[in-house]
């Protein structure tokens, strides 16, 4: 008989862990991103993200932006978000009540400079394609139904919708400074 050794057996010397979800919901829209491993330095997994509403995500993992026009989208919506006037800010019980605090400043620097680099995006865009941008990136609409809102409903109208959006990415990047005019055309 043979005798058992102490520690590892020598089957699990190299065994690299699979900590890959097997239970996603069954219409569950995912993509494969690669991220920095949380439990070890240095190392990188493929983890699933979730691209059910949000078209940046679902398109770059489709291969049909680049990572300048993703970034230029993200950056129109920050400034979307940061433009917000009049936000409500809950009531804090636990803070001493304060009486003549004063008004608080109607404009932040920050929501002046949303409110300018959408004001840039604007002139960049023209009308219709700000409208475009501001539907599925503002609004949460999907390219299909911002394309039915304009009245196109054919497969042919969907995929022009959708064309005019990756046009308006490309203007965005150009403009906010991601990418440059010559690597564009």
């Amino acid at each position: 008989m043979k005798k058992r050794r102490r520690g590892r057996p020598n089957n699990l010397k190299n065994v690299v862990h699979d900590r890959t979800s097997r239970d996603l919901l069954r219409n569950a829209q995912v993509a494969p991103v690669e991220v920095d491993d949380p439990y070890e330095e240095g190392a990188r997994i493929v983890v699933l993200r979730s691209t059910r509403h949000d078209p940046l995500a679902e398109m770059i993992s489709k291969g049909q932006i680049d990572q300048c026009d993703y970034v230029a989208g993200r950056h129109w919506q920050a400034a979307w978000e940061n433009a917000e006037i009049g936000r409500m800010r809950a009531i804090d019980p636990t803070r001493e009540a304060v009486d003549g605090g004063g008004q608080p400043e109607l404009l932040t620097d920050i929501q002046r400079r949303a409110i300018q680099d959408l004001k840039a995006a604007r002139e960049a865009l023209g009308q219709e394609g700000y409208q475009l941008i501001g539907d599925v990136l503002g609004r949460g609409l999907s390219i299909a139904q911002a394309a039915r809102n304009r009245g196109l409903h054919s497969e042919a109208d969907r995929k022009y919708a959708g064309k005019r959006f990756r046009e308006c990415l490309s203007t965005l990047a150009v403009r906010f400074g991601y990418a440059n005019r010559e690597a564009r055309t």
